[in-house]
């Protein structure tokens, strides 16, 4: 017994010694930051698994409401410290109605939104990876919706939009291989546009707002491929 002790031990000892043999050269993981490096981006909510589509524009909703925008995200590095990052949204719906006495209901909604960010890479400090940027967005959303009733139908439909520019301040941690969170802020500002709702031959505007100051992101989630 004691004789198989000693072997199962030797082996052991060998075999962390071959593991940190091969593993001598690893600083750990090493930031994804040269040119042609491309990931998607995600938001992530931290200590669960909601991956979520990245924030691309708020828009203005009649008579004074916001909604905002989110959609796909991609980064792409043109150089070896300049990162492209786009954030997409696109999407058009409908939706019909119909009651027992021959009254209809139609819906039909669209929006389209892009994001923008241009980021120059500092030098990383081990597995960090700090930038600098600018940001641009534009947002805009419409619906219509046609009511039936008793066989006279009216129209109503509704629009608003929405952009901003600013400057990004943020930091990319690779925390292992293919993967990084990071977080930033952006100072700028953001405008949403009069929102316009027709009714037949009626139209009427909404609010617009505006708004200058700091915003931040959430935990942004980057898959490198």
């Amino acid at each position: 017994m004691k004789k198989l002790t000693a072997i199962f031990a030797l082996f052991l000892i060998g075999a962390t010694l071959s593991f940190a043999q091969v593993n001598a050269n690893y600083d750990g993981p090493t930031p994804e930051v040269r040119q042609g490096a491309k990931s998607f981006v995600f938001l992530y909510t931290p200590f669960q698994s909601n991956l979520n589509p990245v924030y691309v524009s708020p828009v203005s909703v009649f008579p004074d409401e916001e909604m905002d925008l989110v959609g796909a995200g991609f980064r792409y590095f043109v150089t070896n410290e300049i990162a492209l990052g786009v954030g997409l949204n696109f999407g058009t719906g409908t939706s019909e109605r119909e009651f027992p006495n021959g009254d209809k209901e139609e819906l039909s909604l669209s929006s389209f939104g892009v994001a923008i960010d241009a980021n120059y890479h500092f030098k990383s400090l081990y597995s960090v990876s700090p930038y600098v940027g600018i940001h641009a967005n534009f947002g805009s959303v419409s619906y219509e919706f046609d009511e039936t009733i008793e066989g006279i139908t009216t129209t109503e439909e509704a629009s608003g939009t929405g952009l901003g520019a600013g400057l990004n301040f943020g930091f990319d941690w690779f925390f292992t291989e293919g993967l990084s969170l990071g977080g930033k802020y952006t100072i700028g500002f953001q405008s949403l546009g009069k929102p316009e709702l027709k009714s037949g031959s009626v139209s009427v505007e909404g609010a617009s707002s505006s708004l200058f100051g700091i915003s931040s992101a959430s935990v942004i989630l980057n898959v490198h491929f």
